[in-house]
C-alpha cells in the first residue's frame, strides 16, 4: 500500500483543509494510505495548533515513516468534474468525524449562510474570485422568496459600509471574525451559499443540508444546487 501526504502550503487555511480533504479521498479511491502532515502555516493569523486541532484529523504515530507521494494537491481530485466519485458517503462520514473529535466554537446556528469573499478579495486583487454586491442583492430576493422566515447571515470581511446595498429585513453580518468560527457557521447552516473560495467549499463538504454553490475551478458534488 502506497503512502501519500499533502505538503508545502501556505496559503489560507480553507485552501490547506481542502487539499487534505481531497487527499483523504483520493486515498481512498486508489487504495493509498493516507499520513496526516500538520499544518506549518496559514494565511490567518491564528494558532497553528489551534488550526491543526480544529480539524480532528489525526497524525500518524509511527516512527520514520516513508512517503511515497508527496504533492501540494490532489489534481485528479481539485479537478475533478465528477468530485462525488472520490467524495463517497463513507468518505465524508470520516471527513465529518476527525472534524466533530474536537472542541468547536460556541454559535448561534444561521438559517442562511452566505459566504462572500473580500479581505483579500477585491476589483485589483485576487479579482477572478471577486463577485459583486449586485449578484448578492439579487441572490438575497431569490432566498427571501423560497424562505420567507429565514434569518441570513452574510459572513465576510471588511466593514458594514462595504456591503450598504445588501442591507434590509433578516440580513445580518458578521465581518472580520475568528476563522474558526466562520468556519463552523458555515458547517452548521441549515442554507449555506458557497463563493470562489475553498474556505466555504470545505465546509460545504461537511455541512449535512442544504447548499447552494457558486461555480469555481472545483467542480460540485451531485447533491449541490449550482447558482
Amino acid at each position: 500500500m502506497k503512502t501519500y501526504t499533502i505538503q508545502g502550503r501556505d496559503d489560507g487555511f480553507g485552501g490547506q483543509y481542502q487539499a487534505v480533504m481531497a487527499a483523504i479521498a483520493y486515498c481512498d479511491y486508489n487504495n493509498y494510505k493516507y499520513i496526516h502532515t500538520p499544518f506549518i502555516k496559514t494565511g490567518h493569523d491564528v494558532s497553528i495548533d489551534e488550526m491543526n486541532h480544529f480539524t480532528g484529523i489525526p497524525s500518524t504515530e509511527e516512527k520514520n515513516v516513508i512517503i511515497d507521494v508527496i504533492e501540494a494537491w490532489p489534481k485528479d481530485v481539485h479537478l475533478s468534474r465528477t468530485p462525488d466519485i472520490y467524495y463517497t458517503d463513507a468518505v465524508i462520514q470520516k471527513l465529518r468525524n476527525y472534524y466533530y473529535s474536537t472542541h468547536k466554537p460556541d454559535i448561534n446556528i444561521n438559517d442562511i449562510a452566505i459566504h462572500i469573499r473580500r479581505g483579500d478579495v477585491d476589483t485589483v486583487n485576487n479579482s477572478d474570485r471577486y463577485i459583486p454586491n449586485i449578484f448578492y442583492k439579487h441572490l438575497i430576493m431569490f432566498l427571501k422568496k423560497i424562505y420567507p422566515s429565514y434569518k441570513i447571515v452574510i459572513h465576510s470581511e471588511g466593514k458594514i459600509s462595504d456591503f450598504d446595498d445588501l442591507i434590509s429585513d433578516n440580513v445580518y453580518f458578521k465581518l472580520n471574525e475568528d476563522v474558526r468560527k466562520t468556519f463552523h457557521a458555515m458547517v452548521t447552516s441549515n442554507v449555506l451559499v458557497t463563493s470562489i473560495s475553498s474556505l466555504s467549499y470545505s465546509a460545504a463538504i461537511l455541512n449535512t443540508n442544504t447548499i447552494f454553490y457558486v461555480p469555481f475551478m472545483h467542480s460540485p458534488l451531485r447533491k449541490w444546487n449550482i447558482l
